[in-house]
C-alpha cells in the first residue's frame, strides 16, 4: 500500500468519525419532521410563558388597586366618634328639685342605657323660666331630662308640665311611632307624649279629671278602642270617694 493510498484511508476515516458527531449535536438533522415538532412545542412553551407572566401582572395589579380603594375608603369615611365611657359620673342641678321618676332606656342608641328623670328649677332662672314661657307653661315648671348613661352629658331637657302627677315611659305605639314614648300627666289636667329619642313632644291635650283630683296608678293598657290600630290608655282618678276612668286613644 503506498502512500497515497494510505492518505486517502486516513481520510476517510477522520470523516466517519466527524459525521457521526454532528448528527449527535444535532447540527445536522436528518429529519425535517422531528424539527418542525420541535419548534411547534418551542412556540407553544413561549406561549404559556407569556400567558403566565400576564397572570401574574394582573394578580398583582388588582391585589394593589384593591389596597388602594381600602385605604383611601379609611380615611374619607371616619369611624365614628363615641363619647368616653367613665365608670362613675355624677351630675348637679344646683337649687333644682326632682320628682319620684326615673327610667333607663337606650336613649341615643349606643348600646348604653341612659337616664330619663324630671326635676323642677326652683331658683328662678331666666333660662329655664324662658323655656317655660315657650311652652306655654307658668314658671317655673317640671322639666324632663335625659343624661348619657355613658359620661353623665345631657341629651335633652323639655319643659313638659307646670307640675308633675306621673310619668310613664316605654309605651309601644303612643301616637303610632315605631318607637315607644312616654306620657306626661301633669297639672292642671295636661298629658303630654314625648319622644324619649330626642325629647320632642308627640302631642299635648288638655283632660278634665275634676276638682282636687289623684291620679291612680300605674296606668292600663288597653286593646284597640277606636279602631285606629293601636293601643289605648286608661287613667283613672279619684276626686273624693269617686273614681273617674279616662281613655285616651
Amino acid at each position: 500500500m503506498n502512500a497515497e493510498e494510505w492518505s486517502g484511508m486516513d481520510n476517510k476515516e477522520l470523516e466517519a468519525e466527524i459525521h457521526p458527531l454532528k448528527r449527535e449535536d444535532g447540527n445536522a438533522p436528518d429529519n425535517p419532521e422531528n424539527c418542525t415538532e420541535k419548534e411547534g412545542a418551542c412556540r407553544n412553551g413561549t406561549r404559556l410563558s407569556q400567558l403566565s407572566r400576564w397572570r401574574t401582572a394582573a394578580f398583582f395589579l388588582s391585589l394593589f388597586l384593591c389596597l388602594i380603594v381600602v385605604f383611601a375608603f379609611s380615611f374619607i369615611i371616619p369611624c365614628p366618634v363615641r363619647p368616653v365611657s367613665q365608670r362613675t359620673w355624677d351630675r348637679k342641678y344646683s337649687s333644682a328639685v326632682t320628682y319620684k321618676f326615673l327610667a333607663v332606656e337606650d336613649v341615643n342608641e349606643d348600646k348604653v342605657q341612659d337616664v330619663i328623670f324630671v326635676f323642677k328649677d326652683t331658683n328662678g332662672s331666666s333660662a329655664f323660666n324662658g323655656s317655660c314661657s315657650d311652652e306655654g307653661l307658668s314658671a317655673p315648671c317640671a322639666f324632663v331630662a335625659a343624661v348619657s348613661g355613658t359620661n353623665g352629658s345631657t341629651l335633652w331637657e323639655r319643659p313638659a308640665t307646670e307640675d308633675l302627677l306621673w310619668m310613664e315611659c316605654a309605651i309601644e305605639k303612643l301616637d303610632g311611632a315605631e318607637s315607644p314614648g312616654c306620657l306626661v300627666i301633669g297639672n292642671p289636667e295636661l298629658l303630654t307624649a314625648i319622644d324619649p329619642r330626642s325629647g320632642k313632644v308627640r302631642w299635648r291635650q288638655f283632660n278634665n279629671f275634676g276638682a282636687n283630683y289623684t291620679v291612680v296608678t300605674p296606668l292600663l293598657k288597653m286593646p284597640d278602642v277606636d279602631g285606629d290600630g293601636f293601643q289605648d290608655l286608661m287613667i283613672f282618678a279619684t276626686a273624693g270617694d269617686e273614681v273617674h276612668g279616662h281613655c285616651e286613644p
